[in-house]
């Protein structure tokens, strides 16, 4: 069967085509988890520019097209027929999770999705996608990717430094819930790492209904600390894949909220941290502003820190433009163990 798909429209023409160019990279990522031995090519049909490829329209691949970040129609073509067969896909969760709150600095709800398609599909565990995965984002905001990730049915994991952040995805996460009348319960406790005060954990479990809640509940857990503790704060391996959109901006505010320390000095010790949290075969997705830090840079940060960055075929491009001082760039590499 030849699958089609139709790639959401955007305002900015530049970003959208630098958006087309990495979804074909994403989705031949996707793909060679079940269907390795097909690839996305382009083909117009109508005047509409799609993504196409061959495959089995089976459960597995639905569960994938569900999944593809940047889809706003899929189609069956037949010659220079379109017969709609997903419109954009349907989550676990509505849309409105990760894309109802508005505010500066935000990273966009669909490239969040598609960090943690990179990461997921990248890992060991990329056949068991549509399973019951941990994912964690050690500098999580105010909680896109989290949102995201409880849409693709994964329990979620998250560090943020800061407390406006963590206080309001807190109250904007407990709304949702009681908006929508899921059943869901809320679990706090402090933390300490050398006997000292280091933050606060809440724990979000909700389902949409008793019979979820019984046999498949989701969990959001977001610790309120500096992201260099992740291990404390996370014991053990627990996590099949990492997600990060790294600060863009060339310093990061420290522990104290006053002193600042160059990013690489930074990830040199946070990379470290995160790696225990991390099941052997685990795959890390990192975007990163590329004006500052260098793919190359970013790669081998990551070496040096005892991963293995993927590289070649779908994982050298891409860079992207987002604004006039940013060029975003993703580095995936794997924990091998």
């Amino acid at each position: 069967m030849k699958i089609a798909v139709l790639l959401w429209p955007h305002a900015n023409v530049r970003y959208f085509e630098s958006m087309r160019k990495i979804s074909e990279n994403e989705l031949n990522i996707m793909l060679s988890a079940i269907s390795p031995e097909n690839r996305v090519h382009a083909e117009e049909c109508g005047g509409l520019q799609l993504w196409v490829f061959d495959a089995d329209y089976d459960d597995k691949m639905k569960s994938l097209l569900s999944r593809i970040s940047c889809a706003y129609a899929i189609f069956e073509k037949t010659g220079e027929s379109l017969r709609p067969i997903m419109p954009g896909g349907q989550l676990r969760f509505g849309s409105d999770l990760s894309g109802i709150l508005k505010y500066k600095g935000k990273t966009n709800e669909m490239f969040t999705g598609m960090l943690i398609n990179l990461a997921v599909f990248s890992s060991a565990f990329a056949s068991q996608f549509d399973k019951n995965l941990s994912i964690l984002d050690p500098m999580c905001g105010r909680g896109t990717s989290l949102y995201e990730g409880l849409r693709r049915s994964y329990d979620m994991s998250g560090i943020e430094i800061d407390k406006t952040d963590v206080s309001e995805l807190n109250k904007f996460l407990k709304k949702y819930a009681e908006y929508n009348k899921y059943k869901h319960k809320i679990e706090s406790s402090s933390m300490t790492v050398s006997g000292k005060s280091a933050g606060a954990k809440l724990k979000y479990t909700l389902a949409e209904n008793n019979a979820l809640w019984k046999e498949d509940p989701k969990t959001v857990t977001v610790v309120n600390g500096d992201t260099l503790f992740a291990d404390k704060f996370y014991k053990g391996r627990c996590f099949h894949a990492l997600v990060c959109d790294l600060p863009y901006g060339i310093q990061h505010e420290s522990r104290d909220g006053q002193s600042k320390v160059t990013l690489d000095s930074m990830m040199n010790k946070a990379l470290l941290a995160w790696k225990k949290t991390l099941f052997p075969g685990a795959a890390i997705a990192l975007s990163f502003n590329a004006n500052t830090l260098p793919l190359s840079d970013a790669r081998t940060m990551l070496k040096e820190a005892g991963y293995r960055p993927l590289e070649g075929e779908f994982y050298d491009n891409f860079a992207h433009w987002v604004e006039q001082a940013i060029t975003r760039d993703i580095v995936i590499a794997r924990f091998d163990g």
